[in-house]
């Protein structure tokens, strides 16, 4: 691993670019401590980057570009044409958990509850939806933005035009009131279980990346039945779409009822990250996880 030529891409051009970049700094430190060979690259400017990366020519590449073309298959698509090892889910994977509805519908072939959601792409599609209170939401977007939730039918056309300034579809979804649980995988494996407990609000981007009062349970209690269906619908999930590496699987839960929100294929490395937290309930500290990431890749 020390002879290793690691290329640790961070930044991009996405909505999630200040996200990557505090994601990418934690591991740019991590890497720092280990004494691992590396180049940061940031592909703002799409030509300058192809241009270095060549030039570098890597073993591997640790991505961690949150959100459109960098968590979307279209990077690791580029990848795979130069021939190099990335961490992460290939381009189909990273295309499908991308795309929410899409891996929704998935998800209901796998026999795995989720809430009620319609997919559109102007208010008029909109018409017929009558479950209030509803998530608002961008059908490709990462890091909650955009999200929204309306608590009657005359607040959703505003909310819905809103959303499709920031992406070309909009999902309309049953909003579940419940505890919010996420299970983290690892190179195939479940972590621990974490739950988030939001003081006011819902886990949005402010309680997700800039509230300090947002609580992270991590090992929740959960009745053993219902702790083993979590991870096995995660699992399920991560399997079908052919993921790989780390991989965050988002549940609402409700009366004993798990409900399948979405799949993140480049989860968050920050301090208020949950990959890390749950590796760390395992004895996985952070230079591990990164160790065990990178492994990942190479393995492949």
């Amino acid at each position: 691993m020390s002879d290793l030529k690691i290329a640790l891409i961070y930044g991009g051009r996405s909505s999630e670019r200040e996200i990557s970049i505090k994601s990418g700094e934690a591991v740019r430190r991590s890497l720092e401590r280990m004494n691992l060979k590396f180049k940061v690259l940031d592909p703002v400017d799409p030509k300058k980057f192809v241009k270095e990366l060549l030039e570098y020519n890597p073993d591997v590449v640790f991505n961690l570009l949150h959100g459109k073309y960098g968590e979307d298959g279209s990077i690791q698509g580029l990848f795979e044409t130069l021939g190099y090892r990335y961490t992460g889910s290939p381009v189909k994977a990273s295309a499908v958990a991308m795309d929410k509805s899409l891996t929704k519908e998935i998800a209901k072939i796998l026999d795995i509850k989720t809430p009620e959601w319609i997919t559109v792409e102007k208010v008029e599609d909109a018409q017929s939806w009558n479950i209030f209170p509803a998530v608002v939401k961008p059908n490709q977007e990462g890091s909650s933005i955009g999200v929204e939730i309306v608590s009657s039918k005359d607040q959703l056309p505003e909310s819905i035009k809103r959303v499709l300034k920031i992406d070309k579809k909009a999902v309309v979804e049953e909003f579940i009131e419940g505890r919010e649980i996420t299970v983290g995988i690892l190179n195939g494996k479940p972590l621990e279980p974490v739950e988030i407990i939001v003081e006011n609000g819902f886990y949005d981007f402010e309680n997700k990346y800039l509230s300090e009062k947002t609580q992270y349970v991590v090992s929740p209690y959960l009745p053993d039945q219902i702790r083993e269906r979590m991870i096995s619908d995660s699992l399920k999930v991560y399997n079908r779409l052919g993921c790989k590496g780390a991989a965050r699987v988002d549940f609402i839960l409700k009366d004993r009822e798990p409900y399948f929100l979405e799949i993140n294929t480049i989860p968050g490395m920050t301090d208020h990250s949950l990959l890390p937290k749950s590796a760390s309930a395992l004895g996985i500290d952070f230079d591990a996880l990164v160790i065990s990431i990178l492994k990942g890749a190479l393995d492949e």
